[in-house]
């Protein structure tokens, strides 16, 4: 069988395949989320969804669509991944179309290339759908470039949770200069991965480090400290997942974006009250 993906939509009625989506439901805002993914949930019979996905996604399943809660979060998981493969396999042998939709890019740290090889080596007719991965709409989400000619040349995206759950990345080798590393997963590891920047260099303390929360969501919050001090804003601001962690002197461009915005602001309001005083001096004078 062939793994070239048939990016065409297999309608149900057009053809006795199957069909399985393993679907990106982007960073959250429901409108991030891509016209094919639309179409592909319209038309699903089943849709197993990660905890992470926003319920607003949800609505744009057809009435005919069973929704099924697979997600896992620190802690708790109602099905393993090996449970989660073999009850999409078994749900596409009952139902014509089935999404599986996962945060995200599901081939972005998603365990989408996991779930592909499971279905397609079973004879599935498998086709990904992508989502626009966390780290882009972090970055888009508060105007933060991830590459930037003046700050950073380079991007790697790395992962603090690795299938194990070990420590077994050494993030002491990391080279911070002239890079952009962003972290997914890595909010509960942040502390440890900070000190082993510092104890591989203690040059790296005061590079800057930029933490979203809930990235395009309503309840989204920004943080922005150094590898030294963010672990102390983590305890302070009670910092919580989802969270993506961008390093490097990039963040820099935050900070001087943010510098520039509140001088804007304040321009504004020093010439508001500006207007507002001579209006009221104009009609004393009267």
């Amino acid at each position: 069988m062939s793994t070239t993906q048939d990016m065409t939509f297999i309608k149900r009625g057009d053809s006795p395949h199957r069909m399985i989506y393993l679907m990106g439901g982007g960073p959250g805002d429901p409108e991030l989320l891509t016209i094919k993914a639309v179409r592909a949930l319209s038309e699903s019979d089943v849709v197993l969804y990660d905890e992470l996905v926003n319920p607003e996604i949800l609505s744009h399943c057809g009435k005919q669509a069973e929704q099924i809660l697979v997600g896992k979060h620190k802690g708790h998981h109602r099905y393993t991944q090996d449970e989660i493969n073999s009850l999409t396999a078994r749900l596409a042998l009952e139902y014509p179309v089935i999404t599986r939709l996962k945060g995200g890019d599901p081939m972005v740290f998603g365990r989408g290339g996991e779930e592909y090889e499971f279905l397609v080596s079973r004879g599935f007719h498998c086709q990904i759908i992508p989502g626009i991965t966390a780290a882009c709409a972090v970055a888009a989400s508060v105007g933060q470039p991830l590459t930037h000619r003046d700050y950073a040349s380079e991007l790697i995206f790395l992962s603090g949770h690795s299938k194990t759950g070990a420590e077994d990345a050494d993030f002491s080798r990391l080279q911070l200069k002239g890079k952009t590393h962003v972290i997914y997963m890595g909010l509960s590891k942040l502390p440890h991965i900070m000190a082993e920047l510092i104890q591989s260099n203690t040059g790296f303390s005061n590079i800057p480090v930029l933490v979203v929360e809930s990235a395009t969501r309503k309840d989204q919050r920004v943080h922005v400290a150094t590898v030294a001090t963010i672990e102390q804003e983590i305890k302070d601001k009670k910092l919580s997942s989802p969270a993506l962690i961008i390093i490097g002197e990039i963040v820099s461009y935050f900070n001087k974006l943010n510098n520039i915005r509140r001088k804007l602001e304040l321009d504004s309001l020093i010439q508001t009250t500006t207007q507002l005083t001579t209006g009221q001096k104009s009609a004393v004078s009267r």
